[in-house]
């Protein structure tokens, strides 16, 4: 049973790892020579027609000034930017909007870890607790109590120090 849940801790902490390591992987890297412009003065310089293009990639919008097209800006999105992708169009500016898909299993995977997490600590603490509890002649289902931090500790000491359903009788 020991090697068992050895297994089952080395499994949780790969796969946790694993996640971690695809999370960063595929987290966006702003590069030196991308400045981020503020929201309010993008909208300036499109007004005032100073951008040539613009690629918009979920909440960020990347693109170049027509000042200096070698040299590429971003910036971050509101969530309701229907307003820009007007001004955009209204002043011509070349835009490709990039659909990203959602059916990416990771956001699930990384919401599901703290539940296995939890679910393997309830499955390596409870029985042990379960059939102490039982042997010493308790209810069973204070090994559910053992879950819940101060209380675990109340009921560890209630157990200790309490007689046992097998103790020899005490002389005085």
């Amino acid at each position: 049973m020991i090697s068992t849940a050895k297994t089952l801790l080395a499994s949780a902490l790969v796969l946790s790892f694993a996640m971690l390591s695809l999370g960063y992987v595929g987290c966006k890297r702003t590069s030196k020579n991308q400045p981020e412009i503020a929201y309010s003065d993008l909208f300036e310089k499109i007004k005032n027609g100073d951008v040539q293009d613009a690629v918009i990639d979920g909440n960020e919008l990347h693109g170049h000034l027509k000042i200096s097209p070698q040299m590429q800006f971003e910036t971050i999105l509101p969530p309701n930017h229907e307003e820009l992708e007007k001004a955009l169009l209204a002043a011509r500016v070349n835009v490709t909007i990039k659909v990203t898909p959602v059916n990416s299993p990771s956001p699930l995977l990384i919401n599901l870890i703290p539940l296995f997490v939890l679910s393997t600590v309830w499955l390596l603490t409870v029985p042990p607790f379960w059939v102490i509890f039982k042997k010493a002649g308790f209810q069973p289902v204070l090994s559910i109590v053992m879950l819940v931090p101060l209380a675990n500790l109340i009921v560890l000491y209630i157990v200790a120090f309490s007689k046992w359903k097998g103790d020899p009788p005490r002389v005085a």
